[in-house]
């Protein structure tokens, strides 16, 4: 389902509108920080929630789901049976949609291959769902705790909110430094660009990056140590650097993740769990 829904911008901007106004349509009363434990990790230098254990309203997830099925299967017919069988599995109550996002979120494997074979589906469609569905709330949270993460002081290669390893970077426009991204919960964050988020390897003779041509923005940095890779967009390098939008960089370029998983280098948010998590909501 991803790559064959990736192709058209247009189907992708009527998904982000839908997900835009599902957000704003979010109750904030479903927004739960314990404050105590807030500071206590952050005290100990520590990402501050883990996404995996809050509670999604399953009503508004549903609201969502059946906003997503519309816009693609207007746009995209040939995945029209991929998404009836999610509908079936929704209705015969084989599909939790708040479930697969905390599953998606924690990488469970088995859950989602399972999963996939009883609905009859590809995993990757149940990946795409569960990060679609759950990114407007997640995002609310990071909205509420991402001015706690000072410029500079956030050395980690994980993310400061939530703990997922970055699934890209950018390089800023006006400095060049570089700035991770996280797929979950789209916080930003600094990091050195000598060094990999990944293993914090900083030798330079086994970090290096790829690219396709060389006015292109986009480039492919990669550690020939622990063998991830990470896409990156040049934003001093794009036409209009101001529209940088990560999530359309990142589904516009799955050609790159090709090139990178064939040379034998993982995706950066295949088993991107850190050992630092921890739950504070």
């Amino acid at each position: 389902m991803v790559q064959k829904h990736t192709e058209s911008k247009e189907s992708y901007q009527e998904l982000e509108s839908a997900r835009a106004e599902a957000k704003k349509g979010y109750s904030q009363a479903n927004i739960k920080i314990d404050q105590a434990l807030l500071e206590k990790r952050l005290a100990q230098s520590q990402h501050m929630i883990d996404l995996s254990k809050i509670h999604v309203d399953k009503k508004w997830l549903g609201a969502l789901f059946e906003a997503y099925v519309a816009v693609l299967k207007k746009s995209k017919k040939e995945i029209a049976k991929a998404l009836e069988k999610l509908e079936k599995g929704l209705q015969r109550k084989e599909l939790d949609l708040e479930i697969l996002t905390k599953k998606v979120f924690s990488f469970d494997k088995k859950y989602l291959e399972e999963l996939a074979q009883k609905l009859s589906v590809e995993v990757d469609d149940l990946r795409f769902l569960g990060l679609r569905l759950g990114n407007p709330v997640f995002e609310l949270y990071a909205d509420k705790l991402k001015h706690r993460i000072e410029e500079g002081k956030w050395s980690k290669g994980f993310c400061p909110v939530c703990g997922s390893s970055p699934a890209m970077a950018y390089l800023r426009e006006d400095d060049g430094k570089r700035i991770l991204w996280c797929q979950f919960c789209s916080t930003q964050w600094s990091f050195m660009r000598l060094k990999c988020p990944f293993c914090s390897n900083d030798d330079q003779k086994t970090l290096r990056y790829f690219f396709t041509d060389e006015d292109d923005p986009h480039r492919v940095y990669v550690c020939d140590r622990c063998k991830r890779y990470l896409k990156t967009v040049d934003q001093r390098k794009m036409e209009n650097p101001e529209d940088l939008d990560l999530v359309w960089e990142n589904l516009s370029t799955l050609s790159m993740d090709l090139v990178a998983q064939k040379e034998g280098f993982i995706s950066p948010y295949s088993e991107s769990k850190t050992k630092n998590k921890g739950v504070v909501v």
